[in-house]
């Protein structure tokens, strides 16, 4: 595929700071410097076929190899057009550090979709030795999963396609969730091949990085924030293909340019790289539940996704997905305030539209504890969404409060739920949706329900 375009941006009085201070937040604080001296870690700088592209890698590529000498006495090259998977899984085992600059070829893509992942989210090699820079074989997870790394092994990728979460130049940019796969699934063939970590740089080199690695002493996570072309507007995920690690975007704006990742643990440190020494795990998850449902990175609600996973309230939409922005139906609604309120079972069926499903019962405890009437004479609806003023309906009923004393809100004027509305807000369960608003008509999502079950049923 090919490379996204190269940074014009140099890097040598931005990496001179980097190296005296780490920038977390708007407070600077010393990164601790190594002692002058050279290392025996091992460091493999491969260029893959890229067509015409190639000769510009190779000059990055010596660029990297003058820096990484100031360093290591163990610095091998490996360039198209003898980068061959042979040769490449030869003179990477033992490294530290790996850095590939070449075509990525990544999954989600607009290419046939393989589940072993053979040609993708690994190196783009020659096929064969000698035979130019047009010869091109993808390795992907299977083969880079076999790779014999040195423990806490390093590996940068540098202006590829897909590992930073990227597309292709004449393609559109990934949605947030397409470019949290990329990332996830371009590191996990070198997390199961024993790397700490894999970090994709769309536009930059690896100059800065291999400066600092070598350096400075601080865990990877940092090395990484602290990068000339770090932007601030970072956030992370746990990742999903490789258990306990965790994955890190940096995007250049607040919204849009995925160049810049890191996917692995972010405990591990630069000494621990260069020496092998053991790395210490990764942090857990703020919230234990984020470990067992792994879509949860972006949302607000975890806090309240955790009480009512811990209440067994909930066990999520699937055994590793809560599905925090689908919308809440009638019928699970049901069954969410019959488990909060443990609500004895009925004692006859009220409604003809929920034979047979799986929220029948809770459709009818709810029914007989006086929380609904339906949605019309003799049915429930089980399967509409349940609007947010509805929510207050249902919740006002099952709290039993009382009417309020003033209106909260100007955008329910005239809703059959008004009422109920402002009770909900007077008992601090709801503070609307911003700017004087409530958005009744708007269907509860499954984040928001946890949310307004945890504000309902825990003590102030």
């Amino acid at each position: 595929m090919p490379p996204a375009p190269e940074s014009s941006l140099r890097l040598s009085l931005a990496a001179l700071f980097m190296v005296l201070t780490a920038v977390v937040g708007s407070f600077a604080t010393v990164v601790p410097v190594r002692a002058a001296e050279l290392s025996n870690a091992k460091v493999v700088i491969i260029v893959g076929a890229t067509e015409g592209t190639t000769s510009k890698y190779r000059s990055n590529a010596d660029a990297a190899y003058a820096e990484a000498i100031k360093y290591s006495t163990n610095v091998v090259k490996v360039y198209s057009p003898n980068a061959t998977w042979s040769k490449v899984k030869s003179v990477t085992t033992g490294a530290s550090v790996v850095i590939y600059m070449g075509h990525g070829n990544g999954w989600p893509s607009p290419y046939v979709y393989d589940p072993k992942y053979t040609t993708k989210d690994g190196f783009g090699l020659n096929a064969t030795a000698g035979n130019g820079d047009s010869n091109l074989k993808y390795y992907g997870e299977p083969s880079v999963s076999t790779l014999d790394l040195a423990p806490n092994a390093v590996i940068l990728l540098h202006h590829l396609c897909y590992a930073s979460g990227n597309s292709e130049p004449q393609n559109a940019e990934p949605t947030k969730s397409v470019a949290k796969q990329r990332v996830d699934n371009y590191g996990a063939g070198f997390l199961k091949a024993g790397a700490g970590v894999v970090i994709a740089d769309g536009h930059s080199g690896p100059e800065a990085y291999l400066q600092a690695l070598f350096t400075t002493d601080q865990s990877l996570s940092d090395l990484w924030r602290t990068q000339p072309n770090y932007h601030g507007n970072e956030f992370s995920f746990p990742s999903v293909r490789t258990s306990g690690k965790t994955a890190l975007m940096d995007l250049e704006t607040a919204t849009s340019g995925y160049y810049r990742s890191f996917v692995g643990n972010p405990n591990v440190t630069t000494t621990q790289v260069l020496t092998g020494a053991p790395a210490s795990p990764p942090p857990p998850a703020p919230y234990p539940v984020m470990d067992v449902f792994t879509d949860l990175w972006s949302s607000k609600f975890v806090p309240s996704i955790q009480w009512i996973y811990d209440e067994k309230i909930t066990n999520g939409c699937t055994s590793s997905r809560y599905c925090p922005v689908a919308p809440v139906t009638r019928g699970q609604m049901a069954s969410f305030l019959a488990r909060t309120m443990a609500l004895p079972a009925a004692t006859k069926d009220y409604f003809s539209d929920d034979n047979g499903t799986t929220h029948e019962s809770s459709i009818n405890k709810i029914a007989e504890a006086g929380i609904t009437g339906g949605c019309e004479p003799g049915h429930f609806c089980p399967n509409a969404s349940v609007s947010r003023a509805q929510m207050a309906g249902f919740l006002v009923r099952a709290l039993g409060l009382p009417a309020a004393t003033k209106d909260y809100f100007w955008d329910d004027k005239g809703n059959s739920l008004e009422a109920a509305i402002n009770s909900l807000a007077e008992a601090a369960v709801t503070g609307g949706c911003g700017d004087g608003k409530y958005c009744p008509k708007a269907a509860v999502t499954r984040e928001q329900m946890a949310a307004f079950l945890q504000r309902a049923f825990t003590p102030d």
